[in-house]
C-alpha cells in the first residue's frame, strides 16, 4: 500500500468524479452546476494523524509558519465558503479550483483571484476514465441503471 498515491489517486477520482457528474447535469438538461476545490495544504486537519506526531507538529510549524507554504484550517472553511456562495463560481460547472501554497498570507482577498480555475491534468480531463469510475461507484453501492 503506497498512501501517497492513494491520496493523490483520491484528488484525482474528485476531479474526475465531479466532470463526469456535471456532464450527466448538462446532458440531462439541469440547471445544476457542480465545481472541485484544494484549499491546500492544511496539516492540522487530521490528515497526518497516523504519522508520529512530534513530526506532525514541526511540518505543520515548518509549512505553515516557516516556509508559508501551508495553509490554515479558516483558510480551507474560507475556500469552501467561497465555493458554496459566490455567484461567479456556481455560473459554471466542471471546474477545478486551486491556489499556489501559501496564499492564505493574502487574506479573504484571494478567494477569486490567487484562489481560481485552474487546468488539470490530462489524465483528469479523460471522459472514459470519469464515466467508468461513476460506473464502478454505482455497481459499489448497488446502485447500477
Amino acid at each position: 500500500y503506497d498512501a501517497d498515491k492513494a491520496y493523490k489517486d483520491s484528488k484525482l477520482c474528485n476531479v474526475l468524479y465531479t466532470r463526469e457528474l456535471q456532464r450527466r447535469l448538462n446532458e440531462s438538461g439541469k440547471n445544476i452546476n457542480v465545481n472541485c476545490f484544494n484549499p491546500g495544504l492544511i496539516v492540522s486537519t487530521g490528515l497526518f494523524r497516523d504519522q508520529n506526531q512530534v513530526f506532525t507538529k514541526i511540518f505543520d510549524f515548518a509549512a505553515t509558519d516557516l516556509l508559508k507554504v501551508g495553509e490554515t484550517v479558516s483558510w480551507g472553511g474560507g475556500a469552501l465558503e467561497y465555493m458554496t456562495l459566490d455567484k461567479q463560481v456556481s455560473s459554471k460547472g466542471g471546474l477545478y479550483y486551486t491556489s499556489p501554497p501559501g496564499s492564505s498570507k493574502y487574506g479573504d482577498s484571494a478567494y477569486g483571484n490567487q484562489f481560481s480555475v485552474s487546468d488539470v491534468s490530462r489524465e483528469a480531463q479523460d471522459v472514459d476514465k470519469a464515466k467508468r469510475l461513476w460506473e464502478l461507484s454505482e455497481k459499489l453501492l448497488g446502485i447500477a441503471v
